[in-house]
């Protein structure tokens, strides 16, 4: 192992130790984790490589993401945010769908609702990237009650029903759009939008999870490029239901841009979040809020998006 990359791993923090090791002896992967705090993933997936240092800098990883909403955002919103039942108490009004956190005094009304339904979307209170994710379907009522019971702590769901419109790309995973919202001195706005679609057989459509995505205009809720995933790969059509991606148009836009106008409006102390957000036959439903990575922006946009999000932020 090369003398450099030894000294980088007893200075570094432990999370970014495992990412060292996958950068495989390459130097330049390994400053850019040392000096800038970029994980192994986006450094392929932006083709760092190749780009120069302005080029770099120009992008919003997830250390500078992260540097940035300790800037903008309420560490009380943050904390609202990065957890799921925090999240539906906040802002239940918005929702459809029945949420629990998974405790003794719920436990009657969610086996009551897993026995009816037969199926109950269960996940970690403060997951992220679709970790944890579990669809579950018991077979007897003393099945459902040692399920629920090893799942104390975590955050059970009502299953959503897809609109068609949305689940023609791929019928196994709710496919979403993530909408970042932008609040600044009292207005919203929208900053990007892109569609996520898991791939044949998967329940979630998160990119960490295999998922793919592709660019949307804010404006008027058109998709402007191919999918890609985060290799990334590129997919002119979903490859596995042949849907194709560019120029088709998310059903109920402005219904979609409305609600999460609402939503953003309802969290003051917070200026950046993104919205997952799914298309039901009653309307659209928020799945989570959260302040999410840009690597799909990004990787669609093939540019950088730290310096549009600093004006949008009013931040330099």
């Amino acid at each position: 192992m090369h003398p450099y990359i030894l000294l980088y791993k007893t200075l570094l923090p432990k999370k970014y130790r495992n990412y060292l090791e996958r950068a495989a002896g390459d130097l330049d992967m390994c400053h850019e984790t040392l000096l800038h705090g970029t994980f192994y993933e986006e450094y392929k997936a932006y083709g760092f490589a190749g780009k120069s240092e302005a080029e770099r800098r120009s992008y919003l990883t997830d250390a500078v993401r992260d540097k940035l909403c300790r800037r903008i955002n309420s560490r009380g919103g943050e904390q609202i945010v990065a957890n799921k039942w925090l999240t539906y108490s906040r802002l239940q009004k918005f929702y459809h769908r029945k949420v629990w956190l998974l405790q003794d005094s719920t436990m009657p009304q969610v086996l009551s609702h897993a026995l009816a339904a037969g199926r109950l979307v269960v996940k970690p209170a403060d997951s992220c990237g679709g970790r944890g994710v579990q669809l579950l379907a018991c077979s007897s009522e003393a099945e459902w009650r040692q399920t629920l019971e090893s799942m104390k702590g975590m955050v059970a769901e009502q299953c959503i029903v897809q609109d068609p419109r949305m689940a023609q790309w791929n019928p196994s995973s709710v496919n979403t759009v993530r909408v970042n919202t932008i609040l600044r001195n009292g207005q919203v706005s929208l900053f990007t939008a892109f569609l996520r679609t898991g791939r044949a057989g998967s329940f979630v459509d998160n990119g960490l999870q295999g998922g793919i995505f592709a660019n949307i205009d804010t404006a008027d809720g058109s998709i402007t490029t191919d999918a890609f995933d985060e290799r990334p790969s590129n997919y002119p059509v979903h490859p596995d239901s042949g849907v194709p991606f560019r120029g088709e148009r998310i059903p109920q836009w402005d219904e979609l841009t409305t609600l999460c106008t609402k939503m953003a409006m309802a969290m003051p102390g917070m200026t950046y979040i993104g919205w997952d957000m799914a298309l039901t036959p009653d309307g659209w439903e928020p799945v989570e809020a959260n302040r999410g990575e840009f690597i799909a922006q990004q990787i669609t946009l093939n540019r950088g998006l730290l310096h549009d999000f600093e004006r949008a932020c009013g931040i330099g």
